[in-house]
């Protein structure tokens, strides 16, 4: 008798940034046959998603209307602590940096993105 094969788990992925053009960057790069990819223009979607779907990954704006990416991360953090947590920002200071590893945050990347850097890391995070 053969064992049966088990599929490879899905690896679900959120993406949260108030422009468009990212997100829609973002979901179009990280599209794989292993990969569920959700996005979301405010913080606020996010967490209405997020009440009923656990994520593995996701890739926050730092600068959003009504709540930041790391205020944002907090509460993902809150929800499913083992799901990694990716800022992505044009606006890196030192306070956003300090407060994203108090989080913790799993990396920090400046805009524009590095698109290579990117998809490295959901990579890693997918096969960990």
């Amino acid at each position: 008798m053969k064992a049966e094969q088990a599929k490879p788990a899905v690896y679900r992925i959120l993406i949260v940034d108030d422009d468009a053009a990212i997100r829609d960057l973002l979901s179009e790069l990280l599209q794989a046959p292993n990969r569920s990819i959700e996005a979301r223009d405010t913080p606020r979607a996010a967490l209405e998603f997020l009440q009923h779907n656990p994520v593995d990954l996701a890739f926050l704006d730092l600068i959003m209307p009504g709540m930041n990416g790391n205020e944002l991360a907090k509460k993902v953090k809150e929800l499913y602590p083992r799901t990694h947590i990716v800022i992505c920002t044009g606006h890196l200071t030192d306070a956003s940096v300090t407060e994203a590893h108090a989080i913790p945050v799993d990396h920090l990347m400046e805009k524009p993105l590095d698109l290579g850097e990117l998809l490295e890391l959901a990579d890693t995070y997918s096969k960990e």
